[in-house]
C-alpha cells in the first residue's frame, strides 16, 4: 500500500483530472477553430483533448495507488463520463437553437455589387407621376433585421414622386455575409450606404431609418452631411451607445422584458456573445456560424415586447420568415459601442431631420429626444399609443408624418 502522502498525491490527480481535461479540451477546441476554420475538426480536437487528459491523469493516479486489474478500465469510464456530461451543454449551445427558416421575401428583389465588396439585395418602388431627382433609401433596423414585409412608406413616398429603395444591409436578408465577422462595423455600413448613393447616380439622397437604422442614418449624416437632402429617423436607437451604459436607454418595462427574454428564454443568445468576448469573433463564428445563430436571433426579437413603455399593452413583432443576421447584429452593436462620439459633428449638420417616436416605445424618450437636441435641423413628433414598431402600430399616421415632411411641410 502507498503511504499517506502517496495517497494524497493520488487523490489530487483525480481531483485535477476534470478541470485539467476541461482546460485542455477548451484550448484544443479554440486552437483548432482558429487554425482550421472547420467546425467538426474543432469539436473533434476538443473532445479528444478533454478525454485524453482525463484518461491520462486518472491512469496516473491509479498507478500510484496500485491495486486490482479491474482499475485499468476506470480511466476509460471516467473519461467517457466526463466527455458525455460536457457534451450535453456544448451540444445545446452549438446545435440547440431554433430551426433556421427559409428566407422569404416578395418579388422584385435585385442586387447591387458594390465597390466595398458587399453584394446588397434591394427592392425598388418606382416614382409615380412627376419624378423627383432625389431618391429615398429606407434603412432597416436590427442591426441585421430587415423586414420581409414591404414598408408602408414605399408606396406612399412613390406616390409623392420619389424612387424608393429598400435594401438589406450586409450580413442580413438576401445580401452577402462576411467571412470575417469583425468586418461588420458602423464604418462598413456607412461606406455601403454611400456606395449605394453613388450607384444610384444621386448627388444627394433622402434617408429614412428605423430603430438601429436611425442610428446608422445619424452616423452617415456625421460623415457626409452634404450628401443628404432630408432624413427621417423613426424609433431611433441611441445616438451614441457609450452614453447609455447599463442599458439606461430602456424604459423600466423594457428592461424587465429584455431581461426575461434573454435570461429565461434565450440564454443561448447571451452565451454566444460570451463566447465571442472570450474566444474572439473569428473562433466564435467558426463554432457558431450564421446558420446556427440566425434563427436564435429571429426568435429572440419575436419574443420582445415592442410596446413595453406602456404597461398592459404588449406587442410582439410578427414573424413572417427569416433573414435576420446574428453576426451582423452582434458585431455592429459591439463596434457602435466603441466608435468616437458623433455628436460634435452632428451639431454642425443643418439637414432637415424628422424624428418620430411612439409614446409606448421600450426606449426612454430621452433617446429620440437627443436627436432633436443635437441636430439643429431636427424636429420631434410623437405618435400616441404606438410602440417601437410604428409601421405596425400606427401605419397611417406614420406615413402621413413622413410624406408631409418630405413634401417640405
Amino acid at each position: 500500500m502507498s503511504s499517506g502522502p502517496g495517497w494524497l498525491r493520488t487523490a489530487s490527480l483525480f481531483i485535477v483530472a476534470v478541470p485539467a481535461g476541461l482546460a485542455a479540451g477548451l484550448g484544443a477546441l479554440w486552437g483548432a477553430a482558429a487554425l482550421t476554420g472547420h467546425r467538426p475538426l474543432a469539436l473533434a480536437a476538443g473532445g479528444l483533448a478533454l478525454a485524453g487528459v482525463v484518461w491520462w491523469l486518472c491512469r496516473a493516479a491509479l498507478r500510484r495507488a496500485g491495486g486490482a486489474g479491474v482499475r485499468r478500465w476506470t480511466p476509460i469510464v471516467v473519461a467517457g463520463a466526463v466527455l458525455t456530461v460536457v457534451a450535453i451543454p456544448v451540444a445545446e449551445l452549438l446545435f440547440g437553437g431554433p430551426a433556421l427558416r427559409p428566407t422569404a421575401y416578395g418579388p422584385g428583389i435585385a442586387h447591387w455589387d458594390l465597390p466595398t465588396g458587399s453584394r446588397i439585395a434591394y427592392t425598388r418602388t418606382p416614382a409615380q407621376g412627376d419624378r423627383r431627382a432625389t431618391p429615398v433609401i429606407l434603412v432597416h433596423g436590427g442591426p441585421g433585421a430587415p423586414s420581409p414585409e414591404p414598408s408602408p412608406l414605399a408606396p406612399a413616398l412613390a406616390a409623392e414622386g420619389f424612387d424608393v429603395y429598400d435594401y438589406h444591409q450586409v450580413g442580413a436578408g438576401l445580401s452577402s455575409r462576411l467571412p470575417d465577422v469583425s468586418g461588420y462595423t458602423v464604418a462598413r455600413h456607412v461606406a455601403d450606404l454611400d456606395a449605394i448613393r453613388v450607384t444610384l447616380g444621386a448627388d444627394r439622397v433622402v434617408l429614412a431609418g428605423v430603430s438601429w437604422g436611425g442610428q446608422l442614418v445619424a452616423a452617415y449624416l456625421a460623415a457626409h452631411p452634404d450628401r443628404v437632402a432630408r432624413a427621417v429617423v423613426a424609433s431611433p436607437g441611441t445616438l451614441w451607445p457609450a452614453a447609455y451604459a447599463d442599458n439606461r436607454q430602456l424604459t423600466e418595462g423594457g428592461s424587465r422584458d429584455q431581461n426575461a427574454v434573454l435570461w429565461e428564454r434565450h440564454p443561448r443568445f447571451l452565451a454566444a456573445h460570451l463566447v465571442a468576448g472570450i474566444a474572439g469573433p473569428r473562433v466564435a463564428h467558426v463554432l457558431l456560424p450564421d446558420e446556427a445563430m440566425d434563427g436564435e436571433y429571429e426568435a429572440m426579437v419575436g419574443d420582445l415586447d415592442m410596446r413595453a413603455g406602456c404597461a398592459g399593452q404588449p406587442s410582439r413583432v410578427p414573424r413572417w420568415g427569416s433573414g435576420y443576421g446574428f453576426w451582423a447584429n452582434a458585431m455592429s452593436v459591439r463596434d457602435a459601442a466603441e466608435v468616437a462620439d458623433p455628436r460634435p459633428a452632428l451639431r454642425r449638420v443643418t439637414v432637415p431631420v424628422l424624428v418620430v417616436r411612439g409614446s409606448c416605445d421600450y426606449l426612454v424618450p430621452e433617446v429620440a429626444g437627443e436627436y432633436a437636441e443635437v441636430l439643429p435641423g431636427a424636429r420631434l413628433r410623437t405618435i400616441d399609443g404606438a410602440g417601437h414598431e410604428l409601421a405596425h402600430d400606427r401605419p397611417d399616421e406614420y406615413r402621413l408624418l413622413v410624406a408631409t415632411f418630405l413634401r417640405g411641410g
